[in-house]
């Protein structure tokens, strides 16, 4: 036979190579059926018990995979031997003339089709589904969701089990996080107050009452996720610790890039990743950011609370797992299921301060309660673009051309704005003296926006340091956020500071 389409144009090693793997795929698919087959034949039946019906399953799919190893040794090793020397085109000859061998999934699939074929769609099913733009349901869907509701029933099986040997928080301790909230938040506040003047969020007592009622499980996974509190936090067990002599201590927990409006409250594990209140005016919390300390990428847009920061975290964290999990053809790994059931616990235990209103896990939480198409099509109007991805919220005109900020840092713009800022003097000098002559006349827009570029891009320049710090005191001033402009102040004479913990033991 001529070598098959798909092959032709090919190298010679290279169709023999083709034609192994295919091989190797058609025993992945005999595989897959096979297993699936189990559900095949139980039908539409109601399951009596879907977690033993899982352990059946189970064992199938083991006694499943033994026999197709076999198979799939047998036809690769026959194929080292009789095939991998031919001419490609007389390789593809024995490859396609003996489905039976080399192409065992197909057989099995062809099989299967006639000894258990679709029903055809009644008329009015057929209608029904033409109204809403359905197809009928096939056998092969549903075995698969019969399937995955099996798996489903002995996760929740295992998962109560599992949570025999790792109990709930106790209720005492759940009570005492309460009332040490209660007691302590008033000299918490004052403090904040008195040295940062910013107004504390609700959102962030909750997050704090969240970590003082962790059990022993929710404290580990919440380890797995390397989420930790720091920063401002560190000031909540003890209001009166004081920094080490001659430091201010509003640098405390502040990365060299933090923007003046970032209040680090919780550290992230890699590359320096971190989270933060963000305060536009200074008083205010507006949401919470984050971003890699010792990578790229901005800020982003201020949104939600400390505890869905941590949701967000929990719920990515739980994609990776369903990846490595798989689609549910075969059970998960020993420790795959010990983290998903530390990550379960933790979801319940945090819904029991925030979003409990969110049901959905994984990639669909994403999906659902991403920022709206309108943010990322148009950005936000009440805030320009700058370098850091956080927005300056300025109702004035820019000096630098920047359009308004959305949920990502856009590439182009951030590009040709470093270069111009970094390469290009004559154009950093003109308009940080333009910014300057507008500040004093009224309109600090474009002081505030090019002091956050230069403060972000400063990396150790001294006279990218000194222009930022007087463009966003004087921008802070005009605006009257006067807390930034003494956190701004405070950062430029700490910025080079070996480390950023700076409390007394």
């Amino acid at each position: 036979m001529a070598i098959p389409e798909w092959l032709q144009g090919k190298a010679d090693e290279d169709v023999r190579a083709a034609l192994r793997e295919q091989v190797d795929g058609e025993h992945d698919r005999l595989a897959d059926g096979e297993k699936l087959a189990f559900f095949v034949e139980l039908g539409d039946g109601p399951a009596d018990d879907p977690a033993a019906e899982w352990d059946r399953y189970v064992r199938h799919a083991a006694q499943v995979d033994e026999r197709v190893a076999a198979l799939r040794s047998a036809a690769l090793d026959r194929f080292d031997r009789e095939v991998a020397a031919l001419p490609p085109a007389e390789a593809a000859d024995v490859v396609y003339g003996d489905d039976a061998l080399w192409s065992p999934g197909f057989v099995a699939e062809r099989r299967r089709a006639a000894q258990y074929p679709d029903e055809e769609p009644t008329a009015e099913e057929r209608l029904a589904h033409a109204i809403d733009g359905t197809g009928p349901v096939r056998r092969h869907d549903r075995a698969g969701a019969r399937r995955q509701a099996a798996r489903d029933a002995a996760d929740q099986r295992d998962y109560a089990a599992w949570r025999e040997a790792h109990p709930h928080p106790d209720p005492a301790v759940l009570a005492a996080a309460a009332a040490r909230v209660d007691r302590d938040r008033a000299a918490i506040e004052r403090r904040f107050a008195d040295d940062w003047g910013i107004d504390l969020p609700d959102g962030i007592f909750r997050y704090w009452q969240f970590q003082l009622s962790l059990g022993p499980a929710e404290r580990r996974a919440l380890n797995d996720l390397d989420l930790e509190p720091y920063g401002i936090m560190d000031l909540f067990d003890d209001p009166g610790r004081r920094p080490r002599d001659g430091v201010d201590v509003r640098v405390h927990g502040r990365y060299y890039r933090d923007p003046p409006e970032f209040l680090t409250f919780m550290h992230g594990g890699s590359d320096g990743l971190h989270f933060g209140l963000w305060y536009d005016d200074g008083r205010t919390c507006a949401g919470v950011t984050c971003y890699y300390n010792n990578d790229g990428g901005g800020v982003g847009l201020p949104f939600g609370t400390p505890l869905a920061a941590v949701r967000e975290q929990i719920e990515w964290s739980q994609v990776h797992l369903d990846r490595e999990a798989g689609d549910g053809a075969t059970p998960a790994e020993d420790d795959v299921v010990a983290q998903r059931f530390g990550l379960r616990a933790l979801r319940e235990l945090l819904t029991r301060f925030e979003t409990g209103d969110r049901p959905e896990q994984g990639a669909a939480y994403h999906d659902t309660y991403r920022p709206a198409a309108e943010l990322f099509a148009h950005g936000d109007p009440a805030r320009w673009e700058t370098l850091d991805g956080g927005g300056a919220l300025a109702d004035g005109e820019p000096v630098v051309p920047r359009g308004h900020q959305r949920p990502y840092d856009g590439y182009e713009w951030c590009r040709t704005t470093y270069r111009q800022l970094t390469e290009e003097p004559d154009t950093l000098a003109g308009w940080t003296a333009e910014a300057e002559k507008r500040c004093a006349a009224g309109d600090p827009t474009g002081a505030l926006a090019l002091g956050r570029d230069l403060h972000w891009i400063s990396q150790g320049d001294a006279d990218r340091e000194r222009r930022a710090n007087a463009l966003l005191v004087a921008a802070y001033r005009a605006l009257g956020r006067d807390a930034l402009a003494g956190i701004a102040d405070a950062h430029h004479r700490h910025r080079n500071l070996p480390q950023v913990t700076v409390l007394d033991r």
